[in-house]
């Protein structure tokens, strides 16, 4: 089942876009948000170990030139749209949201799918993950987005839906052999946890955008990701190193649950726009730049 669902993700993900938009009652479900969120990311730490995270250290090379992508290329360009397109600022919101995201934890996953060494994009995305916790209050603070006591408020439901159910699944983690038989039960949760929020957080924000911003959104958050995987594959080129797969998908690829769950939480239904379309079209440029690498 969990195979299946992995293997039809993205046709999922334009499924789940439909339901929200078809029954914008499913946004009465926006305030548990962050208790899914909390499932979902116990649910992805449960499956690896301490070990994980700290691996990202024996690739200085590695987190270097991903960390171009994440701190870098991605604000950048962000930063850019954000003037050219002159968006509202619920919309600003969004963007920088997304421009912070960390790497996903499924980019791992396409690079073994490419034959590729998927240990550091695993621990980039483990580590990136926790680091949200103190760089998206931070950002939103600096860039004048939120106010001190907003930003706070995103650093506490940080702490209780990423860091601390991140924590408890490692020390569980510890008794490995109770959770080995769990182990495609709790990947088939995640995988379906995200579509709920895909759909919940559709339904929170249809009818709160006008036509003519998704349009500009689609084109931005397209722009940005076709940017992060071009880095990435010539990263990859660059250096033809035995991580050369894992550039490409770390650089490219976002986390979009996290900040979707900052969006709906504190902000207007429209701020959620940026990271859901990020979402719906990730597994399209997932799909072409993975024939492109596996050729």
């Amino acid at each position: 089942m969990t195979g299946t669902i992995k293997k039809y993700y993205g046709a999922l993900t334009l499924l789940c876009v439909l339901m929200g938009l078809l029954f914008p009652q499913f946004s009465v479900f926006s305030v548990y948000t962050p208790l899914l969120l909390a499932l979902l990311v116990f649910s992805l730490v449960i499956e690896h170990s301490l070990e994980d995270f700290g691996r990202i250290i024996q690739h200085p090379q590695f987190l270097g030139l991903v960390s171009v992508s994440n701190f870098l290329l991605y604000p950048l360009l962000g930063f850019l749209f954000i003037k050219i397109f002159n968006f509202s600022g619920d919309i600003v919101a969004g963007i920088i949201l997304l421009s912070f995201a960390p790497s996903p934890v499924v980019a791992a996953l396409w690079t073994e799918l490419s034959g590729g060494d998927g240990t550091p994009a695993l621990s980039a995305a483990l580590t990136s993950m926790l680091l949200s916790v103190a760089v998206y209050p931070a950002v939103l603070y600096i860039m004048g987005v939120a106010s001190l006591s907003v930003a706070f408020r995103v650093f506490e439901l940080l702490v209780f839906t990423v860091f601390l159910p991140a924590v408890f699944a490692l020390l569980l983690k510890l008794e490995e052999e109770r959770f080995i038989p769990a182990g495609k039960t709790l990947n088939f949760l995640s995988a379906i946890l995200g579509l709920v929020i895909i759909v919940v957080a559709v339904a929170h924000m249809s009818g709160s955008v006008r036509s003519m911003e998704v349009t500009d959104v689609i084109i931005v958050v397209s722009l940005m990701v076709i940017a992060g995987f071009i880095y990435g594959f010539m990263a990859g080129r660059f250096r033809r190193d035995e991580y050369s797969v894992a550039y490409v998908y770390t650089s490219g690829m976002r986390d979009g649950v996290i900040p979707l769950g900052v969006a709906l939480k504190y902000f207007l239904p429209s701020t959620a726009l940026p990271v859901t379309v990020l979402l719906v079209i990730m597994p399209v440029f997932t799909g072409i730049f993975y024939y492109v690498v596996s050729r």
